[in-house]
């Protein structure tokens, strides 16, 4: 699909759908590189039971806001590849478009080794992973897509984005991320707390 862009943030992949500027793609990064640090720390600490709903609203503070209530939610498992029960999570809660950013950006981060070995590391460290396909919306505004499966940390060995899970709890949430609330009242301070760890953390795909 042409125009998509991706990058690994941490342990998420952030796909970009067409009509998203670099600033606002930076602007996603960033809130969500630092949404996951402070939670990761945060959990590591024992101050955090529920990683995603914290998580959550770390980026609530940062501007993000829940589109509508509902959320899917999967409480057994379901024998399916990774891969497909993501896209089909998405759609279901955003709809084809941001379905297909991911469609566009999973098989090239499988195929891509260091950004690959970088999430996997992140993933087997944290025993979760995340897609975040973002879209652009109305007045600068961006809509984006939570995926959200965690599970046991073993289970997310190399490879395991071409494999069939069992025993994960899947969230998937639209939520829309006020891009200029952030750039002006949190990017610079944010970029200035995150400015040693960018580099490492944040790598583009060439899809």
């Amino acid at each position: 699909m042409e125009g998509v862009s991706a990058s690994v943030v941490g342990g998420s992949l952030v796909s970009f759908l067409p009509g998203i500027t670099e600033q606002q793609r930076d602007a996603v990064q960033l809130a969500v590189l630092l949404s996951e640090r402070i939670t990761r720390r945060d959990h590591a600490d024992g101050l955090v039971d529920d990683w995603y709903s914290y998580y959550r609203r770390r980026l609530q503070y940062l501007g993000w806001d829940a589109l509508a209530s509902e959320q899917v939610h999967w409480p057994k498992p379901q024998r399916k590849a990774i891969t497909d029960k993501a896209l089909e999570s998405v759609g279901k809660v955003a709809g084809e478009q941001h379905a297909r950013s991911l469609a566009v950006a999973l098989p090239k981060l499988m195929s891509t080794e260091m950004p690959l070995r970088h999430m996997e590391q992140r993933t087997r460290e944290l025993g979760l992973f995340q897609l975040v396909p973002c879209a652009p919306s109305k007045q600068g505004y961006v809509d984006v897509v939570i995926y959200h499966e965690a599970g046991n940390r073993a289970s997310f060995s190399a490879g395991f984005l071409s494999s069939t899970l069992e025993k994960t709890q899947v969230r998937a949430e639209l939520v829309r991320f006020n891009v200029r609330l952030f750039q002006q009242e949190f990017e610079a301070k944010v970029r200035r707390n995150l400015e040693s760890v960018m580099r490492q953390e944040i790598i583009a795909l060439d899809l």
